[in-house]
């Protein structure tokens, strides 16, 4: 019972890897489950040893990765390379198949099984268009990521009329004017019916005329491209009329109909077809707002385009306009032409009031064709305006009286007038002087000092900082500075105490204005002094006490004696040191200081005696 259940927990552990035996060996497991039986296995006993089973994350899975080719271009029908990368363990009968998408995104195989790459592939001669090109293999099923490829199409010429249509009707002599569609790579070369070749052209679509002199019909024969030869489709039908009635047609009109100013030249383009008598001339003619009374606003002229004039002083308004035949008496139809006047911009008469840095609106009133655009008088733009009244934002600096330099719409400049004054509320100039970061300052130190300002000073303004004499009176102090803080270094005329209350403060010269002040205190320089005391007389061996007394000067002190004795920062007075010279010795301070720098000692010293007898 013990066996077989040992037995089924080796199975289900070890189902994808093999199956352990008692002779050691190792069996892959679709051939133990034949032989695996629970009265054959005879558990072995075995020492610790290095671990050697086979671990399923040590094995490379098998992958194929096809090399990028979406910077390929290609004909259809074209032989393609395919190269690409197989790694890990593939079966011995493996192959790789290259598939392409169809019509309908499905991959569909294009090359036959081959046992490695690059695999040589031939396009299909019916797509274009960008595609997604992989590769798969057989054994293991491994499929690639996609790459794109772009396939050309094969070149298509469609010919038609100008307009889209097929059939035109033409009198003796006139011209009849094609296009040539052309659909695939550029640049194209194709030939029409009636012998025209062009050779690499690179125009789409491409205009042509033909002057029949009886109905004929034309079309394109064959077209090609890099490609090679494509497909034709289209074909024109001219009627050639020896009685033809004649017509005028209006060209070239835009969508909305035609915008005019008043007093303006325009150009009207417009075909004439049909059979005209000799001296036939054309002249342009505009209605009133009405639709009806029209009269001539151009000469009379032999054929398109005709060169016309609005009259001026015409009424803002919608109008009509026609071209017109002489002989015989013609008429085209009629297009709307919208007359726009000209502009005309005021800016109202504002009297405004802002604080400094704030701004206003100035509001202008426009008439006449727009869209309008208007240039204040300090230098304030806008353009594109469509409605009215219309605001400006200004911000001055300064009192401004402000007017309009140009202004204008769709017939350009226009009227200007108006005039708006904007008051600026200055405040007046103010100085606050602002808190040392350090308050008790050596003489002769350089310090910072900082200040704010409100208000307005002039260019030739400077900041300077000062500080009050011991006699009360405000002195300059040499300043270095800017616009937020100055430099300036200590050195005030009267110091009678080692510590000075002082007060700075910072000024303007233009405007003067004096700041606020700040209090710091201010040490004399330089002003430590040091002694020493305490003569005696010792036996060799024996101790002796000297004291350093300090005046002047703020702690800590340090000094050195003329012995070599050194000590470093000490806030006592005096200060009591031990000696135990071996002969007579005279002690004397050599060098003393504090926070402000070098002091002084004086001539006192102390001797300290040393008797043998």
């Amino acid at each position: 019972m013990y066996q077989k259940l040992f037995i089924s927990c080796v199975v289900v552990t070890w189902t994808s890897l093999g199956v352990w035996f008692g002779n050691d060996n190792i069996v892959p497991f679709q051939y133990a489950k034949n032989v695996l039986r629970a009265d054959t296995i005879t558990p072995k006993l075995v020492g610790l040893q290095r671990d050697t089973t086979f671990r399923p994350d040590s094995v490379i899975a098998p992958e194929v990765k096809i090399s990028d080719l979406s910077y390929l271009s290609v004909c259809p029908g074209s032989p393609v390379l395919i190269p690409f990368t197989a790694e890990g363990p593939f079966k011995d009968d493996n192959k790789f198949i290259v598939q392409l998408t169809n019509a309908s995104g499905k991959f569909v195989n294009i090359s036959e099984p081959m046992k490695e790459g690059p695999v040589a592939v031939t396009l299909p001669a019916n797509r274009s268009g960008s595609v997604s090109v992989r590769v798969v293999s057989t054994n293991p099923e491994i499929i690639s990521k996609p790459t794109r490829l772009t396939i050309l199409p094969l070149p298509h010429a469609r010919m038609e009329l100008v307009d889209g249509s097929t059939n035109t009707k033409i009198g003796p002599g006139q011209a009849a004017t094609y296009r040539v569609m052309l659909t695939g790579a550029a640049p194209w070369s194709f030939t029409v019916s009636d012998g025209t070749t062009v050779t690499n052209t690179l125009v789409n679509p491409f205009t042509a005329q033909v002057t029949p002199g009886q109905t004929s019909s034309f079309k394109v024969t064959g077209v090609n491209n890099a490609c090679g030869s494509g497909t034709t489709s289209g074909e024109v039908v001219v009627q050639v009329s020896q009685d033809t009635l004649p017509v005028i047609a209006l060209k070239a009109i835009p969508r909305v109909g035609f915008r005019l100013c008043t007093a303006t030249p325009f150009q009207i383009n417009f075909s004439a077809t049909g059979k005209y008598e000799a001296g036939n001339g054309f002249v342009v003619q505009l209605s009133d707002t009405t639709g009806q009374n029209f009269k001539n606003i151009s000469d009379l002229i032999p054929q398109s385009p005709i060169m016309a004039k609005t009259p001026a002083g015409l009424v803002p308004g919608i109008y009509k306009l026609r071209v017109v035949s002489t002989f015989p008496t013609i008429m085209s139809d009629t297009v709307d032409v919208a007359i726009s006047a000209p502009a005309k911009a005021v800016l109202r008469r504002d009297t405004l009031q802002i604080a400094e840095g704030e701004s206003t609106n100035l509001t202008l009133d426009f008439s006449g064709g727009g869209p309008w655009f208007v240039l204040l008088s300090d230098g304030t733009y806008q353009n594109d305006i469509r409605t009215t009244p219309y605001t400006v934002k200004v911000t001055p600096q300064n009192p401004t009286a402000y007017t309009i330099t140009s202004a204008g719409g769709f017939c350009g400049v226009g009227d200007l007038s108006g005039t708006a004054f904007v008051n600026v509320k200055i405040p007046p100039p103010t100085i606050a002087t602002g808190n040392l970061s350090d308050k008790t300052i050596c003489s002769g130190t350089e310090i910072t000092v900082p200040f704010s300002s409100t208000g307005r000073f002039n260019n030739a303004n400077k900041f300077l900082v000062q500080i009050k004499d011991t006699t009360g009176r405000w002195v300059y102090l040499p300043t270095i500075g800017g616009t937020s803080s100055l430099r300036a270094k200590i050195l005030p005329p009267y110091l009678k105490d080692t510590l000075t209350t002082q007060q700075v403060r910072v000024i303007s010269t233009d405007p003067l204005v004096e700041g606020t002040p700040t209090t710091i205190q201010v040490m004399m320089p330089n002003a430590a002094q040091a002694s020493v005391t305490g003569g005696a007389v010792i036996r060799p061996g024996g101790a002796a006490r000297l004291k350093v007394s300090f005046k002047n000067g703020l702690p800590p002190w340090s000094f050195v004696l003329s012995d070599g004795t050194a000590i470093n920062g000490t806030f006592i007075n005096p200060y009591q040191i031990t000696v135990t010279p071996r002969t007579t010795t005279e002690y004397k301070v050599v060098m003393v200081n504090n926070t402000c720098g070098t002091g002084t000692a004086d001539n006192t010293n102390a001797t300290i005696r040393v008797e043998t007898n």
